[in-house]
């Protein structure tokens, strides 16, 4: 596969001197600005369009593992990594609930998550009401992705094996509608011995039925170095019907594409 060279950047977030900082970013809801938590309780916006970075309020406690941003409305959620919460921040009132969290997405005023052997729960964020939906966890991977348009069906990784699914989440507990096996990578098995994944991939819906895929990959160079790769998919759902007059959703692979990251980076996300 060929690799490709990065673009220019066109915006960056500061760091504070001398720390180590991780910071975790998701697209607010005007598809512009870029809200990003780091791990010593401090929260950035980053305007796109202006390219002006500005402060917002000061975490009552650092977020050490990272944590899952999700904004929604005009609130703003996050979770953070093992030990894992849930923490609405809105206007600086708190809520939290503890546990090991494996899977989630949102769907109107509801948050849904999964709690490693504990079950489902959702929360609706106007009442502010948890609700448990079942013993059963999402079968996703993290974050998913509610698409009305596609059937309103969820979209995310497999737990297990990582590659695209849809999902009935309407139904409990949720039923699978379609795998798609082919959306892993799957070149990087079969070089398993020089190059593998960073365990977190990346989803993002564009409109249109359109998705792209992003996974970090790890590759060890024939110098004994070991260097990153951004693995970008582009990948439509098109609604089609079988010969009895089923309807059901294919997929359709659009473009693959492989960059060289920096020496600096560790991991690409897409938003």
């Amino acid at each position: 596969m060929e690799i490709r060279i990065l673009p220019s950047p066109i915006g960056q977030i500061d760091k504070p001197l001398a720390s180590h900082e991780r910071i975790d970013l998701a697209l607010a809801d005007d598809g512009a600005t870029l809200v990003g938590v780091g791990t010593f309780k401090r929260t950035v916006m980053y305007d796109t369009r202006s390219g002006v970075t500005s402060s917002g309020p000061e975490m009552q406690d650092g977020k050490t593992g990272g944590a899952y941003v999700v904004p929604l409305g005009d609130g703003l959620d996050l979770r953070a990594q093992p030990p894992s919460q849930w923490i609405r921040r809105r206007y600086l009132n708190e809520f939290q609930i503890k546990c090991q969290l494996t899977a989630y997405f949102t769907t109107g005023d509801r948050i849904w998550v999964s709690a490693q052997e504990r079950g489902t729960y959702s929360f609706h964020t106007a009442r502010r009401v948890w609700r448990k939906e079942g013993d059963w966890e999402l079968p996703f991977y993290h974050r998913a992705l509610f698409v009305p348009e596609l059937d309103s069906l969820c979209f995310g990784f497999c737990s297990k094996r990582r590659h695209l699914l849809a999902v009935d989440v309407q139904q409990s507990p949720p039923v699978v509608r379609y795998t798609w096996e082919d959306t892993f990578p799957k070149w990087v098995n079969e070089n398993g011995n020089v190059c593998c994944l960073m365990p977190k991939g990346g989803l993002v819906y564009l409109g249109a039925s359109k998705f792209c895929i992003a996974w970090t990959v790890l590759m060890d160079m024939v110098d004994g170095q070991r260097k990153n790769f951004i693995h970008l998919m582009a990948v439509q759902i098109i609604k089609t019907s079988t010969l009895s007059g089923k309807k059901q959703l294919r997929i359709v692979k659009r473009k693959v594409c492989c960059y060289k990251m920096p020496s600096h980076g560790l991991m690409a996300h897409v938003f």
